[in-house]
């Protein structure tokens, strides 16, 4: 939907999304698998809950990561949904979707494309999962914050800084004849090139699949979030705020993009080692955004064994 450079992050992110979004399930699964394989106590040193008492979360049913059906449904979205849908528009529109590196992808290519997508959204998810049995929940949300941060730098900076006016131009023609910004007189120009691909055919196929892709996207992950704050017992945001937050995720992911190309283009690659530790500081670190978000979402507790 936007491009192999920027879908193949995104293919990464959706499946460490949909993890992020079951944390309460996978963990009750984690819950779940140490309590079978425990050794079992005498019947007078039962709990005070009940032996029988059950465990917080929907576990997987089949023990395994890669047996569990949140796993199962992140590969029917890759495979069904998200695959697709990134396939029509790289066939069809193969300039726009490599900005312009190239004007025809081999069926081998395009094979190879599915391939490393659906891969990368096992990997996401697997990643992700691990994380989160482990306790690791900050490190779980970064998955999905920084996945969507190399999207928005995809589309923004590209292969060459030029990436926004890669994305805003439907061909290599039409990208040479993007307007040149030298003086505010050009804004009217820049102005009408970008209505013009928000008006063409690309743009509609664009429309229609990315509505798809993140609609479908958004539904399984707030339906999961939801179920797991039901079955954990959390007192947790209802599904307007949980996109409110996820919406604070894209547009901080852009903002930093937009940022970080803006200085790239004016300091060149090494800047990259002063952004790189203010990220960690800003969103990796205890108490950072990563955290906030955990927090927001009402996601399990970090290292919560």
């Amino acid at each position: 939907m936007l491009g192999i450079y920027a879908d193949l992050p995104w293919s990464y992110a959706a499946g460490a999304g949909i993890a992020l979004a079951a944390a309460h399930q996978l963990r009750g699964a984690r819950r779940a698998t140490a309590a079978a394989a425990a050794p079992e106590a005498p019947a007078g040193d039962a709990p005070a809950g009940g032996a029988d008492e059950p465990v917080p979360g929907r576990a997987p049913r089949v023990a395994g990561a890669t047996g569990g059906r949140h796993f199962a449904l992140a590969m029917a979205y890759s495979l069904l949904i998200f695959v697709p849908t990134s396939l029509f528009v790289t066939a069809t529109h193969p300039q726009w979707a490599t900005l312009q590196q190239t004007s025809h992808l081999s069926h081998g290519a395009l094979t190879a494309l599915a391939a490393g997508e659906a891969a990368l959204t096992a990997a996401g998810f697997l990643i992700t999962r691990g994380l989160l049995v482990a306790g690791r929940i900050r490190w779980a949300a970064c998955q999905v914050i920084l996945a969507n941060l190399l999207m928005c730098l995809a589309v923004v900076h590209g292969p060459d800084g030029d990436g926004w006016k890669r994305f805003l131009s439907t061909d290599r023609a039409d990208y040479r004849a993007f307007p040149p910004f030298l003086d505010v007189g050009d804004l009217g120009a820049i102005t009408g090139h970008v209505a013009d691909f928000l008006t063409s055919g690309l743009a509609a196929a664009l429309y229609v699949t990315g509505a798809l892709a993140l609609g479908a996207l958004g539904l399984i992950m707030g339906v999961l979030h939801q179920f797991g704050l039901t079955d954990a017992g959390a007192d947790g945001p209802g599904p307007l705020r949980a996109a409110l937050v996820a919406g604070f995720v894209g547009g901080g992911a852009a903002i930093v993009a937009v940022l970080t190309s803006a200085l790239v283009d004016g300091l060149g690659w090494v800047v990259l080692g002063a952004v790189v530790p203010v990220l960690w500081v800003a969103v990796v670190a205890r108490g950072a955004f990563a955290a906030v978000v955990a927090a927001d979402l009402a996601l399990p507790a970090e290292q919560d064994a």
